[in-house]
């Protein structure tokens, strides 16, 4: 087990170069930090993966694994993406620095580096840091409460995370950026948070919903909107939250949204949101099979509901991983 001093931040120092990582274990420590130590990027990862520290310092040239590597896993994996790195090297340079900020380092240092320079790059790195995982632990408390909400009807349970995994495959197969992939698992999870302001008795009611209880459960996409326009870095999710129950048509709620006003990555939730209702058990049907889902799916893309050539690409996902 790691013992370190009590609201210590932890900083993980990557070189080969024993001396070079002895004097800098050295000067953090007497800046009150907690350091962890690796020879090469390999066991910077592991370490990492074992210690989950607040930043990384990574010399550019190491065995096993260089820098620029270790700095793109690192940023590659979404546990990590937003740990904070800067790399040093002895290198020119010029040269190595536009590489180093492509493999995604947020800071470069030449050796040998103004010890003052890198602890104010550390300082300020450590507080971005510190206000980033405020905002992860923010949202990290409504992923909590959708599967709290699912979790009072077993017929939804996991919905939310299957509607965000679907809609990063799908997303993925249709081109989306990192950035887009990154709002539709967020939006596919969230995508019924609004469902907290809706009474129990709607959301488990065994059998179909009743005029006004149909009413009731339209407004959990409004609700949902005003739950999370409240945090930043939501925003590019709200579009998702608010209209996943638009149709192309304009007969969707809430807005009546028509096909040139929902976006793609709305469409890409619409379609595997409603592709997951189909294939689950819920207290007024059973689940669908694959086969009869995708009749479905076709025959509301035909009533204009849906984008057929979204769907078309889900079916195909759909049919090549289950060998079908």
């Amino acid at each position: 087990m790691i013992v370190r001093p009590t609201g210590a931040s932890t900083i993980l120092i990557a070189d080969d170069d024993h001396y070079a990582q002895k004097a800098l274990e050295a000067l953090l420590r007497v800046e009150g930090f907690h350091v962890i130590v690796a020879q090469d990027g390999q066991e910077a990862l592991e370490r990492i993966n074992e210690s989950r520290p607040d930043l990384c310092i990574i010399d550019f040239d190491m065995p096993r694994l260089n820098g620029l590597e270790t700095c793109r896993r690192i940023k590659g994996h979404h546990e990590t993406r937003l740990l904070p790195v800067i790399m040093v090297t002895g290198l020119l340079p010029e040269e190595e620095k536009t590489r180093a900020i492509e493999a995604g380092c947020d800071d470069f240092l030449p050796k040998p580096y103004e010890q003052d320079a890198l602890l104010t790059r550390i300082r300020s790195l450590l507080r971005i840091k510190s206000l980033t995982d405020e905002l992860e632990d923010a949202e990290a408390i409504l992923m909590t409460l959708v599967r709290t909400i699912e979790a009072k009807d077993r017929y939804t349970l996991g919905h939310a995370d299957r509607v965000g995994r679907y809609a990063v495959m799908l997303g993925r197969a249709l081109g989306c950026n990192a950035f887009e992939l990154e709002s539709l698992r967020k939006g596919g999870m969230l995508h019924d948070i609004g469902k907290l302001g809706i009474p129990d008795a709607i959301l488990q009611k065994a059998g179909p919903l009743d005029d006004n209880e149909w009413e009731i459960m339209r407004k959990h996409a409004l609700l949902g909107g005003e739950i999370c326009k409240r945090l930043k870095s939501l925003e590019g999710i709200l579009p998702i939250i608010l209209h996943h129950h638009e149709c192309l048509d304009g007969t969707g709620y809430p807005s009546g949204f028509k096909a040139p006003q929902i976006p793609k990555l709305v469409r890409i939730v619409n379609v595997v949101d409603i592709y997951d209702a189909l294939t689950s058990r819920r207290s007024y049907k059973e689940a669908y099979p694959v086969k009869k889902a995708f009749q479905t799916l076709w025959e509301e893309v035909e009533r204009g509901w849906w984008d057929g050539d979204i769907v078309k690409v889900w079916e195909e996902i759909v049919m090549r991983e289950s060998g079908g």
